[in-house]
């Protein structure tokens, strides 16, 4: 198979031979530094690339206004097939809450295809008004590869055009339907991690608020949004700027990364796409940061993620504390140098590559 990577592929080592743990305000945090750049807070050199030229891609298309046609369609994103071996892909339509039908997407090795396998339900990013199966296709197929795991991947309904509660709903029936069908599909329901990025990390918090019969195992969450709220107004965290230190020669695009998802915050639950007025930022179900401890207490083990220069960094550090308190297994990887979204560039940026194979290792871990 052609190797399609865009950097040396040496480099995914170069971060797992330099990871450590630092103790940051009592929570260790597993750092996974920027493989070729030694010099503190320096962003990724190829994130750096490009944020750069995202950042002038978003200011031509803010002087038309925003568009939510500009959100769903993303020529810049693009990612290249890295798997070794060949992996299926089955597409199926399924029934959830018996009122409607998705799209869902299966991947497995080939060779895997008569053996039963744990199984990881990958719910995408996008701010629930975006993403699809086209920008995730390589990343799944990659995880199925490394972990020798099914990959289920729901195509859920997205907003506006359908609000809160429906992209919760198509989630939780999709984590249903692979209970109910775990004989049909090989897997073994005492294997199943739910994962998701950004919004659909917040989509798996919603899950887990939902999951009183504990169908989830275990959990991964790539910098997820835990915590809708404004954060000039709640009280379990601070948030600045100052909390990111950069080099001075990148302050301006580190800062338009972080500003990226700042400058959404303070916007009305009625004028939010997803909510629309149907429920508080306040929600448990919609900032698990919200939820009792008695919920917190009974979730499965956690793995959270999150990038140095990422306005969300705060809060799922915020969330990883809270956890810790209250006695429960969670871990917390920082990708240092690397801004929101990274996963969406696999094949030209590392780390997209690298936390492929940690998610993947947790699933063999299970």
């Amino acid at each position: 198979m052609e190797d399609l990577r865009k950097y040396d592929k040496k480099l995914v080592q170069a971060i797992r031979d330099k990871q450590h743990v630092e103790n940051i305000d009592g929570l260790d945090i597993l750092m996974k530094p920027v493989p070729d750049d030694d010099r503190p807070h320096a962003m990724d050199p190829r994130v750096f690339e490009i944020a750069s030229r995202k950042k002038k891609m978003f200011s031509s298309r803010a002087k038309g206004g925003w568009k939510l046609s500009n959100e769903r369609y993303r020529p810049d994103k693009v990612t290249y097939d890295l798997t070794t071996v060949p992996v299926s892909c089955d597409e199926r339509l399924i029934r959830i809450d018996d009122d409607h039908m998705i799209d869902v997407y299966i991947y497995r090795r080939e060779d895997d295809h008569e053996n039963t396998l744990p199984v990881m339900i990958y719910f995408h990013g996008g701010g629930f008004t975006a993403g699809d199966m086209k920008l995730y296709a390589n990343q799944m197929k990659l995880i199925a590869e490394l972990a020798h795991a099914t990959v289920v991947f729901p195509e859920y309904r997205l907003a506006p055009e359908c609000p809160y509660p429906g992209p919760v709903n198509d989630g939780f029936g999709t984590i249903q339907w692979v209970i109910q069908h775990a004989d049909e599909l090989h897997v073994d329901p005492q294997k199943l991690m739910v994962a998701g990025d950004s919004a659909g990390g917040a989509l798996t918090n919603s899950c887990l608020v939902k999951d009183e019969q504990e169908m989830i195992k275990k959990v991964f969450e790539l910098y997820p949004a835990c915590d809708s709220r404004d954060y000039r107004t709640v009280r379990e965290y601070t948030w600045s700027y100052e909390q990111y230190p950069a080099l001075p020669e990148q302050d301006e695009i580190a800062k338009s990364r972080i500003d990226r998802i700042k400058n959404s915050v303070g916007q009305t639950e009625e004028d939010n796409l997803y909510l629309q007025g149907k429920t508080k930022y306040s929600d448990p179900m919609v900032s698990i940061l919200c939820a009792s401890d008695d919920v917190l207490k009974r979730l499965p083990p956690i793995i959270i993620a999150d990038s140095e220069f990422d306005y969300l960094r705060i809060q799922d550090e915020a969330f990883a504390q809270r956890l810790k308190s209250l006695g429960k297994d969670v871990k917390n990887i920082r990708y240092c140098g690397c801004d929101h979204g990274f996963l969406d560039m696999l094949g030209t940026v590392v780390q997209a590559e690298e936390i492929c194979h940690t998610i993947a290792e947790e699933i063999t871990e299970m």
